[in-house]
């Protein structure tokens, strides 16, 4: 992502020397889907409300079941379909403000099966944080965003989507 960008790649990989220690708050969570009654669902119904995530990267495995939507350009939800094999790569908050914008956050929601259909979904997230001191400021150079330690930030996430510390 940095060589896309014309930066040394340790610029992303530098503030992530910790994953997997208590010095970085990134996280792997399975997500379950129950079935639903599909009787119950109505058209569009979501299972997971769209949001973006926090960090710097999220990489989804899915299984083939369906449902992930992300918002394109142009404001529509369009499915981003499981293929077999591959990892999807979804840019975080973070990193757009890393990136001063040039990288865009992945607004992204779960569909329910359409009526008729009561399967189950699964899927894993590897939600990428940079390390929690990491000084995380616009690498262009320029001051779009102003400087945030990455502790901090996900922090004040947290409580703008829960009301606690």
């Amino acid at each position: 992502m940095a060589l896309g960008l014309n930066l040394e790649a340790e610029v992303f990989l530098s503030a992530h020397k910790h994953i997997g220690s208590d010095g970085n708050g990134t996280t792997l969570r399975t997500l379950y889907y129950p079935p639903v009654n599909s009787t119950c669902v109505k058209e569009n119904q979501l299972r997971c409300g769209e949001h973006s995530d926090y960090g710097s990267i999220t990489l989804v495995f899915q299984s083939s079941e369906g449902g992930l939507q992300v918002l394109n350009r142009a404001g529509e939800f369009i499915s981003a379909p499981s293929i077999p094999g591959t990892v999807l790569i979804n840019i975080a908050d973070l990193m757009q403000r890393w990136t001063s914008d040039i990288y865009v956050s992945a607004v992204h929601r779960v569909l329910l099966p359409p009526a008729g259909d009561s399967s189950t979904r699964q899927s894993l997230a590897f939600f990428v944080q940079p390390d929690d001191e990491a000084m995380i400021s616009c690498c262009d150079g320029s001051d779009k965003y102003p400087p945030v330690k990455s502790v901090d930030y996900l922090l004040s996430r947290f409580k703008e989507s829960y009301g606690k510390n």
